[in-house]
């Protein structure tokens, strides 16, 4: 139980703390969340060395709203095709619970945040609405 909850803070602090040092960073890269999608799916390694660790700034569609088994704030963006990857999965604060809150499904929006790599989504991490 004690290590669950350590999980909990270390994941909730993680997307603070990574969104408080970049928040003055401008983003490295700017690019459609179906360009990002598309670049893992023709090759992840090349993808991870482009992409992961930058801070970007990726555009799309809003997929999904929700909280996962941590209770963390998320926000996925369509990639526009059914491949097995197919969405960008943005991770907030939850700072940004009141922003969260008021996306709807189907709104196009930017985010930025720092590529956290694959993991059956591209990850965002430290996510912030751009306004």
């Amino acid at each position: 139980m004690i290590i669950v909850a350590f999980a909990f803070l270390a994941i909730a602090s993680t997307d603070e703390q990574v969104e408080q040092d970049i928040s003055g960073i401008s983003p490295e890269i700017t690019i459609s969340a179906q360009q990002l999608v598309s670049a893992y799916e023709a090759n992840e390694i090349a993808a991870d060395e482009k992409y992961n660790g930058k801070v970007i700034q990726v555009s799309g569609v809003v997929e999904e709203i929700g909280k996962d088994i941590m209770d963390a704030i998320y926000v996925t963006l369509a990639s526009g095709d059914d491949s097995v990857w197919s969405s960008v999965q943005c991770s907030f604060a939850d700072s940004h619970k009141s922003a969260a809150a008021g996306l709807s499904k189907g709104q196009s929006v930017t985010i930025k945040g720092k590529c956290d790599g694959l993991m059956m989504n591209v990850l965002i991490i430290g996510s912030s609405l751009v306004e």
